[in-house]
């Protein structure tokens, strides 16, 4: 065959052998140029890994955890107020704001004067809506209330000392705030209750929110470890007010019916989990109880019973 071509090419082209050889060289390096990108997109595709593995999915949860709190953190303190004194009674929602307040929690605070009654003590500031005890320890020492300098004169001289002397007063204890709040199931908190704890600000409620509903519901208290960033103080503050309610809803994935590609949405099911029981499942049939997950031996029992309350059998 080769030699056919050569002679075909030197008849029709009138080359010699030498130039024959080198014409068909030639042909054959700009067919192998041309079939490059075949060839590359083939090996490529072949070798590829999976675009999100539960390791990426982690770490992107995580970053734009970081970076929604950091946006709520940089919204709420774009830079340090100087606070000033102010009268609940008496001042105005421009005198508020110039103290400190963003003008939302003034208009609040007027709202509130007018439509229930005049304030008695500083700490039904904390009844306004918004106003975190973290806030409340921050403005406290600039607090005055007409009502309480006016019915003594031994009680206007203590608590104008106590004005004059802003770094002797002692803040309020972190439990004044928290010891109001009833407990309440933490499966069904939204956020204001969560914001009502010591240490839980709108970045950590929300976060909070999304990862029970990322993992379907608590089964558990000890889960909210598992909640990024949580302090541990933080923690045992949200644990002193929060339980679970006798009847847990939580979502549940039918295992029987679910493939890979669904189970793995769950944070407690890599790929690699998953893959296995619907492995398991298209092997043996259909799951009937946890048991039969268990005998899947390469399972770890400890990851199985953090699971299992979110697997259905039906």
């Amino acid at each position: 065959m080769k030699q056919k071509i050569r002679i075909w090419l030197r008849n029709f082209f009138g080359f010699s052998r030498t130039e024959s050889n080198g014409f068909i060289i030639l042909l054959l390096l700009m067919a192998g140029i041309l079939s490059m990108p075949f060839i590359s997109k083939t090996v490529y595709s072949y070798y590829k890994k999976p675009l999100q593995t539960k390791t990426d999915r982690l770490k992107l949860t995580s970053l734009l955890a970081e970076l929604e709190d950091n946006i709520e953190i940089d919204k709420e303190n774009k830079e340090e107020r100087q606070y000033k004194y102010f009268d609940l009674n008496k001042s105005n929602a421009t005198h508020f704001v110039n103290s400190g307040f963003p003008q939302y929690l003034a208009e609040r605070i007027i709202k509130y004067r007018k439509k229930v009654k005049p304030f008695e003590s500083k700490e039904e500031l904390l009844k306004i809506y918004g106003i975190d005890s973290a806030f409340y320890q921050k403005v406290y020492p600039y607090i005055k209330i007409s009502q309480l300098l006016e019915k003594s004169n031994s009680k206007a001289s203590k608590e104008n000392h106590k004005i004059t002397e802003v770094k002797k007063v002692k803040p309020l204890k972190k439990e004044t705030n928290s010891s109001k709040i009833s407990p309440f199931d933490i499966n069904k908190a939204d956020s204001a209750q969560l914001q009502k704890i010591y240490g839980i600000g709108p970045a950590y409620s929300k976060r909070i929110l999304k990862y029970r509903d990322y993992l379907g519901g608590f089964h558990s208290l000890n889960q909210l470890k598992e909640v990024y960033g949580l302090k541990k103080e933080t923690l045992d503050s949200l644990k002193n007010y929060v339980f679970l309610g006798e009847e847990l809803k939580l979502r549940k994935l039918k295992v029987n019916h679910l493939n890979a590609d669904s189970l793995v949405q769950h944070p407690y099911i890599s790929y690699k989990e998953a893959n296995l029981i619907v492995n398991y499942r298209n092997q043996h049939g259909n799951y009937k109880s946890v048991k039969d997950i268990s005998a899947i031996k390469i399972l770890d029992s400890s990851w199985v019973k953090k699971t299992s309350p979110y697997l259905s059998f039906d």
